[in-house]
């Protein structure tokens, strides 16, 4: 079913889920001051777990040149740009 998909709407199903499940496990085990909960591991995998997708995604739009997946980067780095807005002004 998902093979089918271009690389911008399986990016983004991803991302949506990853960290709609990392929010909920960050409800669920919050952690300690010294050890982080579930969550908190999760969102410190999504760090190079970004990294390596974006490195496959920037192989593949080398090696086959199409445009789908320089939109995929574009989606990733647009991700994190949110993200870290929204960490630095604490929105939520």
């Amino acid at each position: 079913m998902l093979t089918n998909l271009r690389t911008e709407y399986k990016t983004l199903l991803f991302y949506s889920i990853y960290f709609i499940t990392t929010f909920i496990f960050d409800k669920i085990d919050r952690g300690g001051p010294c050890t982080p909960g579930m969550g908190g591991i999760l969102f410190l995998l999504s760090i190079p777990i970004s990294l390596i997708y974006v490195f496959v995604l920037i192989y593949k739009l080398y090696k086959f040149g199409e445009k789908q997946y320089q939109n995929s980067i574009f989606i990733i780095t647009a991700i994190w740009i949110l993200i870290f807005f929204i960490l630095k002004y604490k929105i939520l």
